[in-house]
């Protein structure tokens, strides 16, 4: 029996206790059991029980006063169980729909840092601005500060991190992300020192050496592969002349011109690849990463 099976029947055994021991005006007055259960199913991980209980309560109390809380729970229990889009959805709808309550501005951050996360930097670093704006001395001023800085990052905005970086520091010297900052200012200082390699020196070695733009990126045993395949296809067609046989040097040269073809397309392929800042964006997301 796994862990999140026993979850399951514990919460049953709670909700069961509950119907029981309250009396039935009490239990449903304002739904603040469905609320507190919501919760104990976060606390154990069972964020499909969390979710369903959230749709329950506003099913129950379509204008309740704990809707925006059943939206902000909703939307951590779906973010936690994978389902970003419904996540999205979730703290939209409390910030949009319930603006006045101070779940819609944890909504509004937590909507921010899923789209750092999931790889829309451009609307992550609108959603910081905009909760900047509409609360300049908000609870979660700090997090939007460097979530701010981390979507710059992701957009290769090198410039405009580094001025965010320093007004995160200004404003925050103590802060509690003080170490993500330092994180992201390192990984943006390797990415711009990390040298490039050149497209035209990749090709021009796998002209005239085979496997030349393997080794040029670091890719030592492709390139090895590549230059023995090359030069094997190169010795049967030259056994296959001396033979006079038309044939096997029809074949070997076919199969030789394909795999030379090959190292050529793969000497684009391995600079775009090493040249490219998908490594340094993991890497971002990954520093980004907290505790949700």
């Amino acid at each position: 029996m796994t862990v999140r099976h026993d979850m399951m029947i514990r919460t049953a055994w709670i909700s069961f206790a509950l119907l029981l021991l309250a009396p039935a005006g009490a239990l449903f007055a304002d739904g603040r059991e469905i609320i507190a259960l919501m919760k104990a199913n976060l606390d154990g991980g069972d964020y499909y029980s969390a979710a369903t209980e959230g749709m329950r309560y506003r099913c129950l109390y379509p204008g309740g006063p704990l809707v925006p809380s059943s939206l902000l729970l909703s939307g951590e229990a779906y973010y936690r169980g994978g389902n970003y889009y419904e996540a999205v959805s979730a703290f939209s709808e409390c910030y949009h729909s319930h603006r006045a309550t101070p779940e819609a501005e944890r909504a509004l951050i937590s909507l921010g840092y899923i789209r750092l996360t999931t790889g829309s930097p451009f609307f992550a670093l609108r959603t910081c601005q905009e909760y900047r704006y509409i609360y300049p001395e908000g609870r979660f001023r700090e997090e939007a500060d460097i979530d701010a800085c981390f979507a710059m990052a992701l957009q290769s905005d090198f410039d405009g991190t580094k001025t965010a970086l320093a007004a995160y520091e200004t404003m925050h010297p103590d802060g509690a992300y003080g170490p993500h900052a330092r994180e992201l200012e390192r990984l943006v200082e390797e990415e711009i020192n990390r040298p490039r390699k050149s497209l035209a020196v990749s090709v021009g070695g796998s002209i005239l050496i085979p496997g030349f733009g393997h080794f040029y990126t670091g890719r030592y045993l492709e390139g090895f592969l590549a230059l023995f395949t090359n030069s094997a296809f190169l010795y049967l067609i030259y056994d296959a002349w001396r033979d006079d046989n038309k044939f096997r040097m029809a074949v070997f040269g076919f199969a030789g011109f394909t795999v030379y073809q090959y190292s050529l397309v793969s000497s684009v392929r391995n600079v775009h690849e090493y040249n490219s800042r998908e490594p340094f964006q993991r890497s971002v997301r990954l520093a980004a990463r907290r505790h949700f």
